[in-house]
């Protein structure tokens, strides 16, 4: 970051920032949709003692924070800074230790969703600073490992 709030890649804090109130605006959005009732819900129910339950969702909470932010951050051209958020926040190593109340199969997704975002964090590192045509599309496979983890998690279990 420069004297005048400008990084090295021409992101200036103004500019990040307003990328971040977006996703924020987004995320109260879609936060208002209703989950289908309990009896329609094909996922497996995972059951945890409440503490559990409250810390893992503010875990999932914090990984989809996290994920907007990466996502408004690389729109932005801030690719680098895009993968130091995504290992820190997202790759392994962030462990509460919650995975002991889990399913093994639960685990082990949640371990490809860890590894996915070190795995975006170690891309984000080598590709041309601005990103050419093979870097945008090696991101944006990246980015794609991710949510891919995330969408088949969330549709195949259900916590309570």
């Amino acid at each position: 970051m420069t004297r005048t709030g400008t990084t090295r890649r021409g992101c200036t804090t103004a500019k990040c920032a307003a990328g971040l109130l977006a996703g924020f605006a987004l995320l109260a959005t879609t936060a208002a949709v209703r989950a289908a009732p309990e009896s329609d819900d094909p996922r497996l129910l995972i059951t945890l003692p409440d503490e559990v339950r409250q810390t893992f969702l503010e875990h999932m909470r914090t990984h989809m924070t996290t994920l907007d932010q990466v996502l408004q951050l690389v729109g932005s051209g801030c690719v680098k800074e895009a993968g130091v958020l995504a290992r820190k926040e997202m790759a392994i190593g962030q462990g509460l230790g919650i995975g002991r109340h889990m399913p093994a199969e639960f685990r082990e997704m949640g371990f490809a969703f860890h590894r996915a975002a070190d795995d975006f964090a170690r891309v984000t590192q080598t590709v041309a600073d601005p990103p050419d045509a093979a870097g945008w599309k090696s991101l944006m496979t990246g980015i794609a490992a991710i949510t891919t983890q995330c969408a088949g998690c969330h549709g195949a279990y259900r916590v309570r």
